[in-house]
């Protein structure tokens, strides 16, 4: 069966979609419809920040890609800013998101109030008094802190589902040890006792051929009842869950 990404990682990461394209509709929009020049490497540049944003929110575990991805973005949102003009700004939303939501601790508070500067420095740049940079700084905070925090709960619920996948694994491993330790017991009993019958009956294969033939009765027993206890611990075995479940991504 086809491996599945748990339900609640599918709606994270389909929020995050969401949200992010809700986000950069307005630039894309003006890029579409500016006749000025420009126009061609706005959408194309919309569309990258769009779709790094989405690749390195939407994948876990998070690794080192992720921290360039981040530097990435940083390179998206500030390099193209010259030619693109002031419309270019809101991009910044995605390197604050990016920058609070998927760096790891303790980066993610002190790059994000990194970015929150950057954007002040950008807003004034643009012909912002100081007021109005700090005014546009908090619009860009509202907008990147949802988009953080969705990031962060699908990465959180993964982080979940795949320990719960590990402590089954673990429960399924301690079962299967249970169940070996316990037919090696019952085996080596059943074993000795067997080898004692057939003592037995070397012992007494000059005497009464009734009593040779009782003893034999009785490790035929013995031998029917190991191989009964071999097929129940097989059943068993068969029937525990299997250590990694068919939705597991």
């Amino acid at each position: 069966m086809a491996a599945r990404t748990p339900p609640a990682v599918r709606l994270g990461r389909a929020t995050i979609v969401a949200f992010a394209v809700y986000l950069i509709i307005p630039t894309f929009a003006h890029y579409a419809e500016s006749p000025q020049p420009g126009r061609v490497e706005g959408l194309v540049l919309a569309i990258a920040v769009l779709a790094l944003y989405i690749a390195a929110g939407c994948t876990g575990p998070r690794g080192p890609w992720h921290r360039w991805a981040v530097g990435i973005m940083a390179l998206l949102v500030y390099l193209p800013l010259p030619f693109l003009g002031e419309w270019w700004a809101a991009s910044g939303v995605f390197l604050a998101a990016m920058a609070l939501g998927i760096l790891p601790r303790p980066y993610p508070l002190p790059a994000f109030l990194l970015v929150a500067v950057a954007e002040t420095i950008k807003a004034m740049a643009l012909g912002d008094v100081l007021w109005e940079g700090l005014s546009w700084t908090l619009s860009v905070s509202v907008a990147a802190i949802p988009l953080a925090g969705l990031t962060h709960f699908a990465e959180t619920a993964r982080l979940l589902y795949t320990t719960r996948i590990e402590f089954a694994a673990l429960e399924v491993a301690a079962q299967r040890a249970r169940a070996m330790s316990e037919l090696e017991g019952i085996l080596g009993s059943r074993l000795d006792a067997i080898a004692e019958q057939g003592r037995r009956v070397v012992a007494d294969v000059d005497g009464d051929t009734e009593v040779v033939r009782k003893e034999l009765g009785r490790m035929l027993d013995m031998a029917r009842e190991s191989q009964r206890e071999m097929r129940s611990f097989a059943h068993r075995e068969q029937r525990l869950p299997s250590e990694k479940p068919d939705d597991q991504k």
